[in-house]
């Protein structure tokens, strides 16, 4: 269970670090797997991709025990609240960052969409959408499956950044803006804001607001990051005019209700 100061931080930053949110023996088993599926081998860089290799979402039991663990469903039910999320079947896409300092198209600043539109593509994630009612996503998280320092290409976000979004999300309705144009007005609304960096232990997960703007960034260490970067879902829509959970009264405060 989250106390009410982590509660504060995360309406207030737009996320919060859970440490040892899941046990590193079962990144390391993660870890194995991806390695398998990438045909690459940990111990010879010159059977790395580079910069970035992207993968669906992973539902082997080493995964899905990473993603339920006691401590992270205290911690949604504090986030979003008590019934309100499902309980997550994969650890969804993985970006792993391979060393070099090549940039990658991850790196601009963007918030992730979570619906199709009428107009959408299904195969093409940058014309799905985001609305300011959150459709479809309660919180992105941010599992970390390798240790990432500084140099390790850890995931850049804007510090109450999910504010500005919430503003910019308001006048659009409940189509929302698709993730080209919502990725160029929350960059626009949120560069006056802090950057903080997603750095950790493997095991340790970001749980971050579903408008938090984020982003990549070149690898200019020595060993690949394991990133896992799944939604969580909600079972019913966000309650703007009256939730009480913490996702909610972010949303609310930015629109001023």
């Amino acid at each position: 269970m989250l106390d009410d100061a982590q509660a504060h931080a995360f309406i207030e930053d737009g996320f919060i670090r859970i440490e040892n949110a899941f046990p590193r023996r079962l990144a390391d088993e993660c870890r194995e797997i991806i390695w398998r599926d990438l045909s690459a081998d940990p111990d010879d860089p010159a059977t790395w991709p580079r910069p970035v290799a992207a993968r669906p979402g992973y539902a082997q039991a080493p995964f899905l025990a990473a993603a339920n663990t006691p401590r992270l469903h205290a911690a949604f039910d504090t986030l979003v609240g008590k019934d309100r999320w499902t309980p997550p079947a994969s650890l969804g896409g993985f970006v792993i960052r391979f060393p070099g300092g090549e940039p990658a198209a991850v790196d601009n600043w963007h918030v992730d969409v979570s619906f199709p539109g009428p107009a959408s593509d299904p195969y093409n994630y940058l014309t799905w959408r985001a609305n300011v009612a959150s459709r479809d996503r309660a919180l992105l998280m941010l599992f970390l499956l390798s240790d990432v320092a500084q140099d390790d290409a850890p995931t850049r976000l804007r510090t109450g950044s999910h504010l500005d979004v919430a503003r910019a999300l308001e006048p659009e309705g409940e189509d929302g803006l698709d993730a080209i144009e919502l990725g160029r007005r929350a960059e626009a609304a949120s560069r006056h804001r802090p950057t903080a960096h997603a750095t950790g232990s493997a095991g340790d997960v970001y749980l971050c607001h579903p408008f938090l703007v984020h982003a990549g960034q070149p690898h200019l260490g020595r060993h690949p990051r394991f990133l896992g970067q799944p939604k969580l879902d909600p079972s019913g829509p966000l309650r703007l005019d009256g939730g009480g959970s913490p996702v909610e009264t972010a949303i609310r405060r930015a629109l001023g209700r």
